[in-house]
């Protein structure tokens, strides 16, 4: 058995996707494959659009055989505690061979060499990046400008966009962990990663907006769902039918209402203590909270040159479950070792886990009823925060209630 290491949203999976996995298996000659996954907020500090179990079944149907969760302390973070939480993971499992991730450049030599230089940060590049951060410009494009002066626009031009980021935190982190996982990246297919425009490779933004402009136009639905004809690795219905029937379109007003009462009835050190709040940006979010009526309207008011949408967003969404930078470091420390929580699986997937229990090394987390309390106070509190997150998505975004669900839902077995 030879096992392929993917760490991915799915928010959600689409032809791109399989065409990784696919492509992936057979550079790499993995025959089997496990998924670390967001739950139910994703690294843009978003929920995601579908529960984590509908969004594991369409993983299961279409290239995936063990899909697992990769916990909200490390789903909903930076790009680099995104990437370096997953691998931590995928090192503690003892069986992942090859880690894959996808990029714009889709060449793994000059994006490994970059994130060698980015974990040694030589001296002549943390002084190019002093001064491009003195400049007041947010922190990843400061790194990209620090880049381009210390090794040229070729290396600088990897740090434009977010795959080739996100590849490069993965590759930071095998580094640092001086892992033996292998890996390789595979050119991203199609519409970019934000792009709503059509193409036979639908982006999840756009898959996501053609969904949300049928729900919103009853009377042109079909003539809109069209577009998604043939553009899934699956039938369309598998993806529109669950969306359809359990989707509520009403999830952001919810979920402002409650920042609102979880910032305003508290006093500003209470929100300064929120990862990703310096600088006092934490006055700027209690006026905008004071005055938006929109969730989209408060992020608006708060985004700035320095401070992208993305890191707001963060910052939304960790008051909301009331992360403290604290006990965001605590899962960060380089000795903490988390879980592994199963989604779904397969019959090959069935076998990864089995290879996981023989070497021991993390608790393997099927039944929480029983598993969590074998966890340590540590453990229990990420998966407290993973808990936390899915009763938000399930009370703001879903229509069918269902109390503390992961304590009640079983893996989906595909």
């Amino acid at each position: 058995m030879k096992v392929l290491g993917i760490i991915a949203e799915y928010n959600p999976f689409h032809l791109g996707h399989a065409w990784q996995i696919e492509t992936s298996k057979n550079v790499s000659q993995c025959d089997h494959v496990l998924v670390l996954m967001s739950g139910s907020l994703t690294q843009r500090g978003e929920f995601a659009l579908l529960n984590k179990w509908e969004r594991t079944r369409l993983a299961l149907s279409a290239g995936a055989d063990l899909v697992c969760e990769l916990p909200f302390g490390y789903a909903c973070q930076s790009a680099e505690a995104f990437a370096s939480g997953g691998v931590k993971i995928f090192n503690a499992t003892g069986v992942i061979d090859v880690l894959s991730f996808g990029s714009e450049f889709g060449h793994i030599g000059p994006l490994n060499n970059l994130a060698k230089i980015l974990v040694k940060e030589p001296t002549a590049f943390k002084s190019f990046l002093k001064k491009a951060l003195s400049s007041g410009v947010s922190f990843p494009k400061a790194r990209e400008l620090a880049i381009r002066s210390y090794l040229g626009d070729d290396a600088g031009d990897l740090l434009k966009t977010p795959n080739n980021i996100l590849a490069l935190e993965y590759l930071k982190a095998l580094h640092k962990t001086q892992s033996d996982t292998l890996s390789m990246t595979v050119k991203r297919q199609g519409a970019a990663y934000h792009s709503l425009l059509p193409s036979n490779f639908l982006s999840a933004s756009g898959i996501r907006k053609i969904l949300c402009d049928a729900l919103a136009n009853p009377a042109s639905e079909s003539a809109i769902l069209k577009a998604l004809d043939n553009k899934l690795p699956y039938l369309s219905e598998d993806l529109i039918l669950p969306f359809k029937k359990n989707y509520n379109p009403n999830g952001d007003d919810y979920f402002l209402n409650a920042l609102r009462l979880q910032i305003l009835s508290h006093d500003v050190g209470h929100l300064k203590n929120t990862p990703y709040v310096s600088e006092g940006l934490e006055h700027k979010i209690r006026d905008a909270l004071k005055m938006a009526t929109t969730l989209d309207e408060c992020i608006n008011a708060i985004i700035s040159k320095r401070i992208p949408k993305t890191r707001v967003c963060r910052i939304l969404s960790n008051r909301l479950l009331e992360l403290d930078k604290e006990v965001l470091s605590a899962f960060q420390s380089d000795s903490f070792v988390p879980y592994l929580r199963v989604l779904g699986f397969n019959e090959k997937g069935k076998a990864i886990l089995k290879a996981i229990k023989d070497r021991d090394q993390l608790p393997i987390l099927t039944n929480l009823k029983k598993s969590h309390f074998s966890l340590t106070p540590t453990q229990q509190k990420m998966l407290y925060y993973d808990c936390r997150a899915t009763d938000y998505h399930n009370q703001f975004y879903e229509n069918d209630y269902s109390y503390h669900r992961d304590y009640t839902q079983s893996p989906v077995q595909y």
